[in-house]
């Protein structure tokens, strides 16, 4: 009887260990507030999703623009003829191919009206990549303390856009 308890205890933790590692998502803010890591994901103009969330890395780029690098892949769409002709070079000199991860520059449109529950999300805009996503989705905590540098820059805008 207590091998048959010990047995349902430890597939509850990992059960509740699974659940629990699906739920928690990357956050990380630097003291000054200007570079974070959050979730982001691919859109279309209409809004529509284009992939998954994922990993990334947001810096604050100076000039009223946030830098956004992916952790593996790239945000680039994966058009095959576009991809066999573009290549770019790697730390060791290698030639690589254009799925791998790359920066892109973006300006913050503003904040969503309607986030997810203790979530804000931002939607960035004005990169002229022509192989990245019309638009981009930043997905950060409501407590986060990036918050500041993304209200800025959504309020900074330029007259042109």
């Amino acid at each position: 009887m207590v091998s048959v308890l010990a047995f349902i205890a430890i597939f509850a933790v990992c059960g509740l260990m699974l659940w629990a590692s699906y739920k928690i998502e990357p956050h990380w803010v630097s003291r000054d507030g200007q570079r974070t890591i959050c979730y982001g994901q691919p859109m279309t103009n209409r809004g529509e999703p284009l992939g998954r969330w994922r990993e990334l890395r947001v810096f604050d780029h100076g000039d009223g623009r946030v830098e956004v690098r992916t952790r593996r892949s790239s945000l680039a769409s994966r058009d095959r003829s576009a991809e066999a002709s573009l290549t770019k070079l790697t730390r060791m000199g290698t030639l690589a191919k254009e799925g791998s991860p790359r920066t892109s520059l973006w300006r913050v449109s503003g904040a969503s009206p309607d986030p997810p529950p203790r979530k804000v999300v931002y939607l960035l805009d004005g990169n002229t990549d022509p192989l990245m996503p019309d638009l981009l989705a930043i997905r950060l905590p409501a407590s986060s303390k990036a918050i500041p540098m993304f209200e800025a820059l959504a309020t900074n805008k330029s007259p042109r856009d």
